[in-house]
């Protein structure tokens, strides 16, 4: 009776927030769409796909936290009998803030996978200037070695006895990773479809962005990944090895909301519009 209590408090809470960002949370401003383009001296044609792209990303990111968050919810009700929020404390799937964290890059990653399935331009335009490089490439690498040590970590783990679990955990975030690298190839790698100058712009201005964005969220996979498996390595119960382990756990937790952030689809607080 008690966890069918939770579970209702749960979800209240989660329909509450949904419906309080579903009104505003997901609208787009002439400031974002100045952030955006770069310029304040937009086109009607493009302020509206500059305006439809954020919102998508908004939309996917806030449902993707919702059903993340709702999962865990359900998971912990029925599997753990309890919800937990914060890193380490119960299992991942049962932990709102993993699950909603996760949701929210899901959701990210999904706004800008319908590259992975754009049907190529029958008509293309021959260039000599060279297509723009991976986005952030320092992000990708320490994503790629991030991956990497918890994947092998966890195998050792996992090879000495000490359970499944940070294997598991490490896995699927290899899989998010994955999905992350194909979507950033889709980003810099398409052949040029022939646009007019203005359309060129936005085009690159959105590409710009979603590469930057991408790679900061498979950073923050990749790190959010290793740190649920370290807070999954059983018998680290001596002192300075659980100290180790707790200041880990909190690092790793506080590096994924800043890069979350970071990939927003919002400009910084401090930004301001230059005048055109």
């Amino acid at each position: 009776m008690a966890s069918f209590g939770i579970l209702l408090l749960a979800l209240g809470i989660i329909i509450a927030a949904g419906l309080s960002l579903a009104v505003g949370g997901t609208h787009v401003s002439a400031r974002d769409v100045a952030w955006l383009a770069g310029t304040s001296d937009s086109s009607p044609a493009e302020t509206d796909v500059y305006s439809r792209y954020l919102q998508r990303h908004r939309v996917h990111r806030l449902v993707g936290g919702l059903l993340g968050a709702l999962f865990a919810v359900i998971a912990g009700t029925r599997w753990y009998g309890s919800v937990s929020f914060g890193v380490g404390t119960n299992g991942p799937l049962a932990d709102m803030l993993f699950c909603g964290l996760s949701g929210v890059l899901v959701g990210a990653f999904s706004a800008e996978t319908f590259r992975l399935s754009e049907p190529p331009s029958a008509t293309i335009s021959a260039s000599l200037t060279q297509h723009a490089g991976v986005a952030r490439p320092q992000l990708i690498r320490a994503a790629r070695v991030s991956s990497l040590g918890a994947l092998l970590g966890s195998a050792l783990v996992a090879a000495t006895g000490n359970g499944l679990t940070p294997l598991w955990i490490a896995i699927g975030g290899l899989v998010v990773a994955l999905v992350a690298e194909a979507t950033q190839s889709a980003i810099t790698g398409r052949r040029r479809p022939v646009l007019s100058d203005r359309a060129q712009a936005v085009d690159l201005r959105m590409r710009s962005f979603a590469g930057t964005s991408i790679a900061r969220l498979q950073l923050a996979v990749a790190v959010l990944t290793a740190t649920w498996a370290v807070s999954q390595v059983p018998g680290v119960d001596a002192g300075p090895l659980t100290l180790v382990q707790a200041l880990a756990v909190i690092t790793g937790f506080v590096i994924t909301v800043v890069l979350l952030h970071r990939a927003s689809p919002r400009p910084p607080r401090k930004w301001i519009a230059e005048p055109s």
